[in-house]
């Protein structure tokens, strides 16, 4: 009577972690990321719709950068799953790209972590016959982490620098009146489209572009206004007040620097970035799977 008792708790208790494990997939991920923000084509935008404008520039896949990542889901159903994904990528823009004379640049590593709730269109079951393939959407809620850095003539050393630009404090942040730092730390919405396809009985492959609605106008360290170059000097120093106003490096405009307030970046707009890519995940088991140890 115990050892059929003891049979029928296990065989229920392996039953049960067997379909857990049946929903969860595991995999990695790979493809590009790029940046949209202040550098681009019409950064001083004044226009009611200029956050549309700047969402436009996600579709040129302007300074697109090699982005690798680790992904697990889990599927409630055929048609609900949950996903969470550990991104590494880097983002970057140039001024030179789209011939602004404001001349600023900067790269970035980035490292996000996302949580989205993904909606396949057709049932689908990674090993199924039946419901192998279906087009899906998603949508979420990522945090990142990011440093905006730049090359810059050291005008003390006379040697080009690697820089953080967050220390810099290049708009002035800290000063009386302005804002103070910030964060290297950041919220995003990621949502978009893909496709799955189910290969064999363990493999999903899937394809995927996703846009990252961020809440930061800093991942480019360029947002407000320019401070006036002596007040940036008396405030964070001479490497401090180069890298904030560098169109003096063009030729021709050595002795050129912006006046106090004017516009160095579109503050009515924030940040985005765009992942796009393959994904690669197995199941850890199927469901006929037979618990261990089970022979009575």
């Amino acid at each position: 009577m115990k050892r059929t008792f003891l049979l029928i708790v296990l065989t229920m208790f392996c039953a049960t972690a067997n379909a857990q494990l049946y929903n969860w997939e595991f995999g990695v991920t790979a493809g590009g990321a790029n940046y949209v923000g202040d550098i681009n084509s019409a950064f001083n935008s004044a226009s009611s719709n200029a956050q549309w404008n700047q969402f436009e520039q996600s579709f040129d896949f302007y300074n697109t950068n090699l982005r690798l990542g680790l992904v697990a889901r889990y599927n409630f159903s055929p048609r609900w799953v949950v996903s969470a994904e550990l991104n590494f990528t880097s983002l970057e823009g140039d001024d030179k790209h789209y011939g602004n004379p404001r001349n600023l640049n900067f790269y970035s590593p980035l490292r996000e972590l996302s949580v989205s709730c993904e909606f396949n269109f057709f049932d689908y079951r990674t090993g199924s016959k039946q419901h192998r393939i279906t087009p899906y959407i998603f949508a979420g809620l990522a945090g990142f982490y990011f440093n905006p850095k730049t090359d810059v003539l050291n005008p003390i050393t006379n040697q080009i620098e690697t820089v953080e630009l967050q220390a810099l404090n290049t708009e002035g942040q800290g000063l009386e009146g302005y804002d103070k730092a910030y964060s290297k730390y950041g919220l995003a919405v990621p949502f978009g489209l893909g496709v799955k396809f189910s290969i064999g009985s363990r493999i999903c492959l899937s394809a995927q572009w996703g846009f990252r609605k961020t809440f930061t106008d800093y991942i480019d360290d360029i947002s407000k206004n320019y401070v006036s170059h002596e007040q940036m000097i008396n405030w964070g120093g001479e490497l401090a007040a180069s890298a904030a106003d560098r169109t003096h490096e063009l030729e021709g405009m050595e002795t050129f620097y912006h006046s106090h307030n004017t516009a160095r970046g579109n503050s009515a707009t924030k940040d985005w970035y765009n992942f796009f890519g393959i994904t690669l995940t197995t199941k850890l088991t199927t469901k006929s799977s037979k618990c261990p140890g089970m022979q009575f």
